[in-house]
C-alpha cells in the first residue's frame, strides 16, 4: 500500500488517511488525529533533520537505531469492533502495537513501506475510483475554481450580469 493524500471528512470534519494498493483499485481509509495528520502532512523527514527540526516520531527511529535495529514497516493488521489496530515492526520482526494514526505517522515520516492484511482490506476495502482518488486533489480543484471566479469577476461589467429586477419583479404572488 502506498499513503495517496489526505482528506477531511465532510460531516465529522476529521482528517483521513488514504492509503491505496499498488497496482489495483482497492483503497482504505483510515482515521487518523489532528496531530498525527499534521505529522503526515509534513511528509518524510530531511536528511539532515536539526534538533529544532525533529518530531516526536522522529525519535522512534532514532532509539530503534541505538538499540542496533531499524524500522521496517508498519502494517494495519486487523479490524476489531470496527477499530484498526496497527503495528510498527522492526527488521529483526519486532512488533511494537500503536494506533494506526501513529503508526501512519512514524511509517509516512520514515518512508516505511505500509501493509494492509488481506482481511482488513477484504472487510473495509474500497474501490480508489469509486471515491474520485483518481481525482485531482478536490482542495485544488476548488481552489483552480475559486482562482477562475476571481479572474471572471475582475473583468466583469454590470453589463455582463444584465438589468436589476424591478422592486417586487421576479417574485411569485403570495
Amino acid at each position: 500500500m502506498r499513503f495517496a493524500r489526505l482528506a477531511v471528512h465532510r460531516m465529522t470534519r476529521e482528517p483521513l488517511a488514504l492509503l491505496v494498493e499498488e497496482g489495483a483499485d482497492r483503497c482504505l481509509v483510515v482515521s487518523v488525529r489532528g496531530p498525527q495528520a499534521e505529522v503526515i502532512d509534513r511528509g518524510p523527514r530531511a536528511p539532515e533533520t536539526t534538533d529544532d527540526d525533529r518530531l516526536t516520531q522522529d525519535l522512534l527511529p532514532d532509539l530503534a537505531g541505538l538499540l542496533g535495529r531499524r524500522l521496517d514497516r508498519g502494517e494495519i493488521v486487523d479490524l476489531v469492533d470496527d477499530r484498526f489496530r496497527a503495528e510498527l515492526v522492526l527488521d529483526d520482526g519486532t512488533r511494537l502495537p500503536g494506533r494506526p494514526s501513529d503508526v501512519l505517522a512514524v511509517a509516512v515520516r520514515e518512508g516505511l513501506r505500509i501493509e494492509v492484511a488481506d482481511a482488513v482490506l477484504d472487510a473495509v476495502g474500497q474501490s480508489f475510483s469509486e471515491l474520485g482518488g483518481d481525482r485531482p486533489e478536490p482542495a485544488r480543484e476548488a481552489a483552480e475554481q475559486v482562482e477562475e471566479l476571481r479572474a471572471f469577476l475582475e473583468q466583469a461589467t454590470a453589463q455582463d450580469f444584465g438589468r436589476p429586477p424591478e422592486p417586487g419583479e421576479g417574485r411569485e404572488p403570495g
